[in-house]
This record gives C-alpha cells, sequence and structure tokens, in this order.
C-alpha cells in the first residue's frame, strides 16, 4: 500500500490529460460534420438493379429457386401458387411474423430487471481529503479511505411495479397488433384471389380466340387487298371504299381486342409470380367454351342482404382490424391512468468491491423506492382526456367502417346481380352472333360472303370475348361478394402446408362457395375457417396417406400402400373415382 505524495496533484499530468481529452472531443466534432449526403452512384444503381431481378424469381433466402409452372393451370393451382410466392401476401406474411415476434419481445418487458455489472475504478491520485471538526479547527494531514485502483462487481435484481403494469398493456396492445396484421393478410389474400380470378378467365377468353382472331385479321387483309383492287378497276368503286372502310375498322377492332386480351398473360404473371415469358405458352385448364355456367346467386343468399350484412359484421377484416384497434386504445387509456399513479421498486443486490481498505468486500443490499411526479397531477386532467379522445376517435372509426362494410355488401350483391344479368344477354347474343356467321359461312347470304363473313366473323369474336370478359368480371363480382362478407377461400393457416394439399383444399372450398355450403355454415355459426385451422393434423392431413389405386372393376378401384417411387396423394385419388363408384381400402 502506497503512501501520498503531496496534497496537490501533478499539474504537468493533468495539464497533458486535458490536451489528450480536447484532441478527442474536437476529432469527434469534426468526424461528426464529415457527414454529407451521397447519392447512390449508377454502379451502385445497377448492381442493385441486377440483384434484386435475380431474386424476383428465388422462393426464399436460401436461394432455392421458384419451382416451374405445370403444362396446364387449373385456378386452385394458380390460387396455390400466389398465396406461396406473391410478393405481397409474402409482405403482409413477414408484417404478421414481425408483429408475433414484437409481441415476444413485449412479454419479457413484464420480467423484473436482473443486471449484472463488473467495473475497473482507478484514478491519477489518491482520495484524499482533510476534515474539518465542530470547533472551526482543520486538520494538517490529509487522509484516504480507498486505493487508487480497485475493481467493483454487483449483480442487481429489480422490480419497479408501475412499469410492470404498463408492460402487460403494452403487451397486450402487441397482441391485438398481431391480430391486426393477420386481418390485413386475409384482406390482401381476399383481393389477391379476386385478381388471380379474373386475370385466370381473361387469359382462357385469349387462349380460346386468339387463333381465331389472327386468322380474321389475315382473312379481312385479303379481303381489303381485292376491295382496293375492285377500286382500281372502277368496278362499283363506292361499293369497294365503303368495304375498305368497314374492313379497315373490322381490322382495327380485332387488334384492339388482341391488344387488350393479351395482357391478361402478364397480369397473371404478376400475380403468381412468374416470369412473363414463362407463362406465355401455358395453357389454363377451363371448361369448352359452351359449357361455361357461371356462378350463381340462391334466392336465399342474395335476397337477405341483411343476414349477410349481420355476417359481415363478424367477419370481415376491416371490421374486425377496426375492433382491435379500438381495444387498442382502451389498453392506451388504461396505460394513461397508470402513468399517473407512484411507482415503486423493490431492489435486492449481491454487490463486491475489491478496496483494501473496506473491512467486508462483500455483502448483500435492500431497498424499496417509492417515486412519484407530484406535477403528474396537473397534467392527469389532459393527459386523460387525450386518451379518450383516441377511444372515441377509434370508436368513430369502427363505425364508419361499419358503413362502409354496410354499402360494400349491397353493393356485392348489386353487382354480382347485375352482371349475372348482363353475363345472360351476352350469352346470348353470342349464340345469334355465331349462327349468323355460320349461315354467311357456308355462303347463304349474298354475292358478298367473303367479306361479310369478315364483318360476321369480327362480330362473333367480339361477341365471344365480350362473354368471356362479362364472364370474368362475374367471376370477380363472386368473389368479392366473399371477400366482402369475410368468407376465406384460403385461410391463412392453410398457406403452410403442403402444396398439393392447399390445391384440394382451395378447390373443395371454391366448389363448397358454390353451392353455398361455405356461407350455410357461416350464418350457423360454424366458421370454416376456424373449423379448418382446428383440424390441422387431423381431416385433410389425416387423410392424405400416400396410396396407389389397384383395379378392381370398371366402377370400383381398391388402394393399397404402394412403394415409395409409385406414391400419390390420397386426395387425388379420391377426385380420380368414377361417380358412383366404390373405394375398398386395405
Amino acid at each position: 500500500m502506497a503512501n501520498p505524495t503531496t496534497a496537490c496533484g501533478n499539474p504537468f499530468r493533468l495539464s497533458s490529460l486535458s490536451r489528450l481529452f480536447m484532441l478527442i472531443l474536437f476529432t469527434v466534432l469534426l468526424s461528426a460534420c464529415a457527414v454529407t449526403p451521397e447519392p447512390l452512384t449508377e454502379d451502385e444503381l445497377t448492381q442493385q438493379a441486377q440483384e434484386d431481378r435475380d431474386l424476383l424469381f428465388i422462393a426464399s433466402g436460401s436461394g432455392e429457386s421458384i419451382e416451374p409452372l405445370p403444362e396446364v393451370l387449373t385456378l386452385p393451382w394458380a390460387i396455390t401458387r400466389a398465396l406461396k410466392y406473391n410478393l405481397e401476401h409474402r409482405v403482409k406474411a413477414m408484417e404478421e411474423a414481425l408483429a408475433l415476434g414484437q409481441l415476444d419481445i413485449d412479454k419479457f418487458d413484464l420480467l423484473p430487471e436482473l443486471v449484472a455489472s463488473a467495473e475497473y475504478y482507478d484514478r491519477s491520485e489518491y482520495d484524499a481529503a482533510r476534515n474539518m471538526g465542530i470547533d472551526g479547527n482543520e486538520t494538517t494531514i490529509a487522509s484516504y479511505s480507498s486505493e487508487k485502483d480497485y475493481p467493483s462487481s454487483s449483480f442487481t435484481l429489480s422490480w419497479n411495479i408501475l412499469d410492470f403494469g404498463i408492460s402487460y398493456y403494452t403487451a397486450k396492445q402487441g397482441a391485438d397488433r398481431v391480430l391486426i396484421a393477420r386481418e390485413r393478410r386475409r384482406k390482401v389474400i381476399h383481393n389477391l384471389i379476386q385478381e388471380i380470378s379474373f386475370a385466370y378467365w381473361r387469359v382462357f377468353a385469349y387462349q380460346q380466340l386468339r387463333e381465331e382472331i389472327l386468322a380474321t385479321i389475315e382473312l379481312a387483309r385479303k379481303e381489303l387487298e381485292k376491295a382496293e383492287d375492285q377500286e382500281r378497276q372502277n368496278i362499283q368503286p363506292l361499293r369497294a371504299l365503303r368495304d375498305q372502310k368497314m374492313l379497315l375498322e373490322n381490322i382495327a377492332r380485332l387488334e384492339g381486342m388482341e391488344r387488350e386480351f393479351s395482357t391478361a398473360y402478364i397480369e397473371l404473371a404478376a400475380l403468381i409470380r412468374a416470369e412473363p415469358e414463362e407463362i406465355g405458352n401455358l395453357r389454363v385448364a377451363a371448361p369448352e367454351p359452351g359449357n361455361i355456367k357461371p356462378p350463381k346467386c340462391p334466392k336465399w343468399k342474395c335476397d337477405e342482404p341483411d343476414k349477410l350484412t349481420d355476417l359481415a359484421f363478424r367477419k370481415n377484416p376491416d371490421i374486425l382490424e377496426g375492433a382491435y384497434q379500438s381495444r387498442i386504445a382502451v389498453q392506451e387509456t388504461r396505460k394513461a391512468i397508470l402513468s399517473l399513479l407512484p411507482g415503486i421498486t423493490l431492489t435486492g443486490s449481491q454487490q463486491y468491491n475489491g478496496n483494501d481498505f473496506l473491512e467486508d468486500k462483500n455483502w448483500h443490499e435492500w431497498s424499496t423506492e417509492l417515486t412519484w411526479n407530484i406535477l403528474n397531477i396537473l397534467q392527469a386532467p389532459t393527459r386523460i382526456e387525450h386518451a379518450e379522445s383516441g377511444e372515441k376517435l377509434a370508436e368513430t372509426q369502427r363505425l364508419a367502417l361499419r358503413m362502409a362494410v354496410l354499402a360494400q355488401v349491397h353493393l356485392a350483391i348489386r353487382q354480382f346481380q347485375q352482371v349475372s344479368e348482363q353475363f345472360e344477354r351476352a350469352d346470348n347474343f353470342f349464340r345469334v352472333t355465331r349462327r349468323i356467321a355460320h349461315h354467311v359461312t357456308i355462303g347463304r347470304i349474298g354475292k358478298h360472303s367473303g367479306r361479310d363473313a369478315v364483318y360476321e366473323k369480327t362480330s362473333e369474336i367480339t361477341a365471344q370475348l365480350q362473354r368471356y370478359q362479362v364472364y370474368a368480371e362475374l367471376q370477380a363480382a363472386d368473389r368479392q361478394l366473399h371477400a366482402t362478407i369475410g368468407i376465406d377461400i384460403a385461410p391463412p393457416a392453410m398457406t403452410s402446408r403442403d402444396p398439393e394439399e392447399v390445391v384440394a383444399a382451395v378447390e373443395n372450398r371454391l366448389r363448397a362457395w358454390e353451392r353455398g355450403e361455405l356461407l350455410r355454415r357461416a350464418m350457423a355459426g360454424d366458421d370454416p375457417a376456424d373449423s379448418m385451422a382446428s383440424r390441422k393434423g387431423n381431416s385433410i392431413e389425416r387423410h392424405s396417406r400416400i396410396l396407389v389405386p389397384k383395379d378392381i372393376g370398371k366402377d370400383n378401384i381398391a388402394w393399397k400402400i404402394p412403394p415409395d417411387k409409385e406414391r400419390i396423394s390420397f386426395l387425388r385419388l379420391i377426385r380420380e373415382l368414377p361417380p358412383g363408384g366404390r373405394a375398398v381400402f386395405k
């Protein structure tokens, strides 16, 4: 243990330390001033664009490429692929996961603080001091009670009861935000299915009529050349000019329709996250053009908007989000009231100090602290009023959402009914136009049957495209109706399953929706989405045992567990069973 030299310090050493401190401070200030805006360079932008373009068609961070499209794409497959790869849906899924992660973080705030600290203390001179007696006499010799350098450590457990209460309500708000993120994801899925359905049927229309459009354009151009020759030869020049005008108009109409519907491939590619070049040669599975059956709105479903409105008030994603926002506002009011109360902190610690002058280097400490900001009394009315205003705002927003959903339900029903009537007219118009074109084609009309064939074929194609367009709008209106009332064709819980199971489930739910089964169950209080989520690992997954068929007879199929190389899914085989057939399971 060293003795002190003097009561005064070393002036030269202190001056050196001061200079060093000033130098460091000056350097920090200069570095702060050196920060200036740095826009991205062209090379950086090019590199970033290339990297992002490569990531567009990679499934995940593992670098796995997106699986290729099948040769024939069905609507359930398109929906399933979009649920798996569509970037907008993935963003909402990640937001939900992020909210869930934040909830886990908020839960840790409910725990006490447990702090471990270690410190090494060093000073240039002894902590020496002289004492003053009560008689006014000062001691002439300075004394000290600590070394120049020594270590210390502590292990402290503290719990603030007020912070615990505030953290509790914060965690409850975080739980509601998870539910809000889930409802936003549901809304994105609804919109995604609606857009996919519309684009899918437009692709089908273009696929069915592209060859006819191009062939009719070629025929019209040949007839246009004939009409121009007729005019040059001065054979009925006025008639020839009129024919040229009509032919040019028909060519323009056909080219316009070809341009309009050819973009459907690009729209569908963007929705299912496929390259436009890849989807250009794709065929979509659809019924024969003459066998298109529009979805029907049963009388009990469309003539009772009040029941659908009540269902929408319970299931619509926007309504549920507003309800959760109201709960968050209520929790915010409770947090504001809690923050006005005194805070009680309970502390216990284990301490260690390496100072050799101490008699006991290890000891325990306990303390209780009560703190209260007296000025909270003044701001309490303002803070409570502000929090209550937030509650009223959330309530008003919820009512506004209910009013909007009320209108959306009636509009969705009205739009579906109107588009259904429009499809019937478009279908009748197409059938009449097709019969006229048929008569013209076989030469029953006049001398100018070639040009008349162009006119009537153009009219037939126009009527056919209009029919397909209205059918696509009808499908979109049908999806809009179920989205408005909150019926999930593909619940978020379904999206994490095996793709084949999702395809089968989506297909079954689409059929159940068309039959009105989903709506009946929802009105009866049996939520199809919830029941499906609760049966995870049960009905679908339980029956997805791997089997292969073994023929018994013409209408009967038996099943046995196959070798690995021959396995196909049980659900696919069930769909292959002939109507009225019998399945024997071994």
